[in-house]
């Protein structure tokens, strides 16, 4: 076999594997676009009640509070802005700056806390 013969084996098995990998890739795309099709108008189903369900949870809300303002309780504190994220960042600061010993000390035995007392 001549160079030229053994290129051409090898261009057509190239191209070959390219065509069925494109092959494969449209009919798994198609796959995709059909689900997801499926989902969008699952989703355009759901909407409405998620909607209704989000008044509903506000309204409970407002009622909730006025029976508690009713009852006399006091409201809960504020939430900061972003606390999920602050929080984290709070106590891994106030652990550096020895948080992590006062912690320690207050969460031990009371028998613990007194007999260190003594003995300081």
């Amino acid at each position: 076999m001549t160079t030229a013969a053994v290129l051409a084996l090898a261009a057509l098995a190239a191209v070959s594997a390219l065509a069925l990998g494109l092959a494969r890739t449209r009919a798994r795309l198609a796959r995709v676009e059909a689900r997801t099709r499926v989902l969008e108008e699952h989703l355009q189903e759901v909407e409405p009640d998620v909607a209704a369900a989000r008044a509903e949870a506000r309204d409970a809300t407002v009622a909730a509070r006025r029976a508690s303002v009713a009852a006399g309780i006091d409201d809960p504190p504020p939430r900061l802005p972003f606390e999920p994220v602050t929080g984290r960042v709070v106590r891994a600061v106030a652990f550096g700056a020895g948080a992590r010993r006062a912690l320690a000390r207050a969460a031990s035995p009371g028998w613990a806390r007194r007999g260190l007392r003594r003995s300081a």
